[in-house]
């Protein structure tokens, strides 16, 4: 294998594979990236057996081959290489490659393409094409609420269902959900639960991508198709819980405000809530304006905000991390806080945007 690429190409390659490379595998040939060098391409890929990532990068093919190389020190050395700059690698006997660049040279050990694992794309099912917008925002505004980790593996990740041309993805932990509600073209039916650790790295190389994005789904896995980049999954096995069994709305209290007010009394009141193991900040709520409290051994904060109050008045206590993590993702000025009691799931959704639904468990106050 002989090839010529830019070092900023090669650089972005390699961050985007590296994300399915495990730190603890029992297959050793799984901690490095597989490089292939054919027509004019160079494509790297990484995989997990449960995440794999494959992408493709134009470059000038001299000699065509393949290689497997330690996926951290060839990432470290790429990355330190000057900016813009050309960098030239070619293979040698007994599975050596070596790295030039400038006044730079490197020769790593790798190991034989011919270990690595095949067919790990392969992904026959029923596809559809979404906007790389529209998957942004059902991803972002869900996947922080899936579960980290969880006896029922199930709740690690979002569930993806498409039903009636609306895609609709929920991710759940146990102490919050959301739902986020998008139009799709797809006249067919979907329901997966996708891990979110798939969905994260969707989400990072989105960002730079505008263009439809093919899905396709088989009985076990997941891929998703966005520009020169493939990304496959396992699918989680499982039943989801029944989500809109959750949603209520018999509100006995409706709280309308500034999201960006509450997100920075919030953001305040969290500093003392931290030494909480509930992360605990009081909402009290009376008339036009609501009470946002914290205490610790080191004092306490009081945030107050002029809201538009419908219904009772209310005290209820909220783990503060939960609050932040949906008033960080949204995109609108005003929310609403819908509440059903002090004891009782909060929904929160946004003003201008109703295809989107936060619940929060309260914390129990004394």
């Amino acid at each position: 294998m002989k090839l010529k690429i830019n070092q900023n190409e090669l650089n972005k390659s390699i961050n985007i594979v590296q994300k399915a490379v495990s730190a603890r595998t029992p297959l050793p040939i799984l901690s490095g990236i597989l490089i292939e060098a054919k027509d004019n391409m160079l494509i790297l890929t990484a995989t997990d057996l449960d995440l794999g990532i494959k992408t493709y990068s134009p470059c000038e093919v001299e000699e065509e081959g393949a290689i497997v190389v330690q996926s951290k020190l060839i990432g470290d050395f790429v990355r330190k290489l000057p900016s813009n700059s050309y960098v030239n690698i070619e293979t040698m006997e007994n599975n050596n490659i070596e790295i030039k660049c400038l006044n730079s040279e490197i020769n790593m050990l790798g190991n034989s393409a011919s270990e690595y694992p095949e067919n790990t794309f392969d992904n026959d099912g029923d596809s559809l094409f979404i906007k790389g917008e529209a998957l942004k925002n059902l991803i972002k505004y869900t996947y922080f609420a899936a579960a980290q980790e969880n006896i029922k593996p199930i709740f690690t990740g979002c569930l993806m269902e498409i039903k009636n041309n609306l895609c609709t993805f929920v991710a759940l932990d146990g102490y919050r959900m959301a739902v986020k509600k998008i139009p799709v073209e797809y006249g067919g039916s979907i329901s997966v639960v996708v891990p979110s650790k798939a969905l994260l790295e969707i989400l990072r190389i989105i960002e730079e991508n505008k263009e439809d994005i093919e899905i396709t789904v088989s009985e076990s896995h997941i891929s998703f198709k966005i520009e020169n980049t493939t990304i496959i999954s396992n699918l989680l096995e499982g039943k989801f819980m029944d989500y809109e069994g959750i949603i209520k709305d018999n509100f006995v209290t409706v709280v309308k405000a500034e999201a960006s007010d509450i997100r920075d009394s919030v953001e305040r009141a969290s500093l003392l809530a931290k030494d909480d193991k509930n992360n605990l900040i009081i909402l009290d709520i009376r008339d036009k304006s609501m009470q946002i409290n914290s205490a610790s051994e080191y004092g306490n904060v009081e945030e107050n905000l002029s809201v538009e109050k419908t219904g009772e008045d209310l005290k209820i206590g909220f783990n503060s991390k939960y609050l932040l993590d949906f008033l960080k993702v949204i995109d609108s000025e005003k929310i609403s806080i819908n509440l059903i009691g002090k004891n009782n799931p909060c929904f929160i959704t946004e003003e201008e945007n109703k295809d989107y639904i936060y619940m929060v468990l309260p914390v129990r106050i004394s």
